[in-house]
């Protein structure tokens, strides 16, 4: 089970994805908790970010958590989310 959580919303659902999920899609959120943040590490259950997507909906691509999360030990993966939405590539 890896639903999108943390993506937009109240941050509280991603307290539901911790207790229910083998990983979240998104999580940008997480940045607003630092707690969950440390619980994430500590049962390594893996963030798909996706940069893209959330530039385009959420959250500017600068101020993108991936990094933060990636120096800190959390289990970070990038997606590409919505591939035929966000298509950056001649391909």
């Amino acid at each position: 089970f890896r639903p999108h959580s943390g993506e937009a919303g109240d941050p509280d659902h991603l307290i539901s994805a911790y207790l229910t999920s083998q990983g979240i899609n998104h999580g940008v959120l997480l940045r607003k908790l630092p707690v969950m943040q440390y619980l994430f590490y500590l049962a390594k259950i893996p963030v798909s970010m996706s940069p893209l997507s959330n530039n385009a909906l959420f959250l500017s691509f600068d101020r993108n958590p991936f990094p933060d999360y990636f120096q800190r030990g959390l289990v970070v993966t990038l997606s590409t989310d919505d591939p035929l939405q966000f298509h950056y590539t001649r391909e």
